[in-house]
Order: C-alpha cells, then structure tokens, then sequence
C-alpha cells in the first residue's frame, strides 16, 4: 500500500472512531424530551396562555433532577419572548419512568403586537418554543438536553352584545309581563358555544331579574344569536316603583354576567357587561 493510501486509510480510521464515539456518547444519554400535548386557557381579549405540556423520559436506573431551564417563544420568526429559569427546588425525574410537567407561556395582546408588527388580523397565529433543559443526577452526572416544538393560538375577539327594545305584553299596578331579548355577534372565524350564561338585568338602577341560560348555544364564527328571555315580574316583590319604570318609553338597562363557553381552541369564560338607553314598546 503506498503511503497516500496508508494516510487515507488512517485518516478513514479516526472519522470512524470518532464517528463511533460520538454515537457512543450520544447512546449515553438518559434523558430525552417530547411533547405530550398542548392546550390554551384563559383566552379573553388580552391574551392567553399556551401550555405545552412535555414529557421527560429517563432511561437511567437512577433518578434525575430538574435545576434549570431557559427557552425562547417565536412567532413569525421573531423573538416574542425568553425566560431563564434557575429552580429554587430542583424537579424530581424519576428513574426508568416519564414525567409530565407544563410550560406555560402567557400571550398578552398588546405586547405581541408591539414585538410583531402587522399580525393583528391574522386569526391564527403560529408560533414555536425553543430552549434547553439542564438535569442532574445528584452527584456529578449533569444532562443538557434541548428541545423544540411548534405552537399555535388565535387572536380571540369578545362577543359583541347588543340589547333588544323590551317588548311588554302586559303591564298593570301588580306586576308586568314582557321579553327581554339581546344578541351576541361572534367575531371570530371559529364557531363558540355558550353551555351556560349567568345574567343579572337591571333597569334604571334596580335588579329585576337574574337567572341562567343552559344547552349548547351555538354561534359561528362572524354569525349572530338572538336570545329571548319572556319574565313575568311582581311589583309587590321587586318594588311598586318599577311600575313608573315600565309606564316610560325608554329606561336606562344594565346586562352583565359570565358564560361558560368552548370552541375548537378549548374551553374559556367570557364576561360581559353592557349598558344602553333601550326602548319599551307595548305589543
């Protein structure tokens, strides 16, 4: 063999083991990332947080330990946000087994839109979380292991409440009968469900009726619901003053409440208070 084959082969030798000793080294890892899902709570029209949660496999027979952790959100390549994150308290990984913790990442409107310019009218947003994880075994044994996944959440608008004219069917110096009614416009491009709407009503000041509305109230997404809710009121119960209320064309109304609702994103509440000079039109 001539002495250029002979550096060649050595060289060829060297990636080999080298090649070799990198999977050697790779082979020894014990701990490895993935994700085991994601979910979105506390959507409103500020924001929202998006959490991943991830699951931390350790192939050891010893346990390991969680001390710290940083990571990067990216939304429409660019940096929304980073966190390093040292640990007071270390998370117990337990040995041969999984561990399931959650990242949770708070999305505030206002800030995303000031970090990424022109993503207001997108309605879903894509995005990604990036970092690296540090884990000891408790002696001198220490993991770094990175990870990244891909994310994405909507730019959620609030139902849009407008209240109807109050119809009366009847009113006399005992009680009054009549519906009330008002509609909730849905803005988004995703439908909404209202399971159930806890409401109080108030006319010119004084509660007149409180109550929930139940069942699966579905609005789609840029669609509108109406809702109609017949009450019978007795003024000997509620106050005869509201008889004077009822006798104008117009009074001052407050609707407000909280509705327990879902949609393809998950599950959330919405809150609503609306207030506006309505009419009163005799049938």
């Amino acid at each position: 063999m001539s002495e250029k084959n002979k550096r060649k082969a050595a060289l060829l030798g060297l990636f080999v083991l080298i090649m070799a000793s990198g999977a050697a080294g790779a082979a020894k890892k014990n701990i490895s990332i993935s994700l085991s899902k994601k979910e979105i709570r506390d959507m409103d029209s500020s924001g929202l947080i998006l959490v991943f949660y991830l699951k931390i496999s350790n192939s050891s027979s010893s346990p390991y330990y969680l001390s710290q952790y940083d990571y990067r959100v990216v939304v429409q390549e660019k940096d929304y946000f980073f966190l390093k994150m040292p640990l007071e308290q270390p998370i117990h990984i337990e040995k041969n087994g999984d561990t399931l913790i959650s990242l949770p990442i708070k999305i505030t409107y206002a800030l995303l839109f000031e970090a990424v310019k022109g993503i207001e009218g997108i309605p879903k947003i894509p995005c990604y979380v990036t970092g690296l994880m540090t884990f000891s075994d408790g002696k001198r044994r220490e993991e770094k292991t990175p990870f990244a996944f891909p994310g994405e959440f909507p730019i959620f608008k609030d139902l849009e409440i407008e209240i109807h004219p109050l119809e009366l069917k009847d009113l006399t110096v005992g009680g009054v009968e009549f519906t009330f009614a008002f509609s909730c416009k849905n803005e988004n491009d995703f439908e909404v469900i209202l399971e159930k709407t806890a409401y109080k009503i108030e006319l010119e000041g004084k509660a007149i009726s409180e109550g929930v509305i139940r069942g699966e109230n579905r609005i789609e997404g840029h669609g509108k619901r109406i809702f109609s809710l017949p009450l019978i009121l007795d003024f000997f119960e509620v106050g005869k003053e509201l008889f004077a209320v009822f006798d104008q064309p117009s009074a001052e109304c407050h609707f407000s409440g909280e509705a327990a609702a879902t949609s393809v994103w998950g599950d959330f509440k919405l809150n609503f208070s609306e207030s506006e000079k309505i009419k009163i039109v005799r049938q």
